[in-house]
């Protein structure tokens, strides 16, 4: 297993429909946050960063992230995951991405997801830091 940072001068090449597959399972429960076209127009603005995750040299899974600024601290956000297998790379994807967080002197990595990511994290020993909540208002 190997993790590729894909530049934004790169996207295009690795903008195949299976990873826009994998983004677009992920973005349709974002409430309307996020779309395919806005996230590819965000990756190739340098806005966020699409990584690759490589299992026997073929991409099995898509990271996307962003570096969030809050009034007291940048942290690194996971907006998307998808693919096959990633549950059994977790490990060694925190990994790299704790690393790649030093290297821009960022300390704390954010994620969002569904709830069944909570019994995932827990098996790899993360604590729950915050929950949060989004309602629809319907005019």
């Amino acid at each position: 297993m190997e993790v590729k940072q894909i530049s934004q001068e790169c996207v295009d090449i690795f903008w195949t429909s299976e990873v826009k597959g994998w983004i677009q399972k992920v973005v349709e429960q974002t409430g309307g946050r996020h779309t395919l076209q806005t996230t590819y127009r965000l990756l190739k603005e340098g806005v966020m960063t699409m990584f690759l995750i490589f299992h026997n040299s073929k991409v099995s899974a898509v990271v996307v992230t962003q570096v969030m600024i809050y009034p007291a601290k940048k942290t690194l956000a996971f907006l998307f995951i998808g693919g096959n297998k990633v549950v059994n790379y977790l490990k060694n994807i925190e990994k790299f991405f704790i690393q790649y967080a030093k290297s821009i002197n960022i300390d704390l990595i954010e994620c969002y997801g569904r709830k069944g990511w909570i019994k995932v994290l827990k098996q790899q020993k993360q604590k729950m830091k915050l929950t949060g909540y989004a309602y629809e208002i319907i005019a």
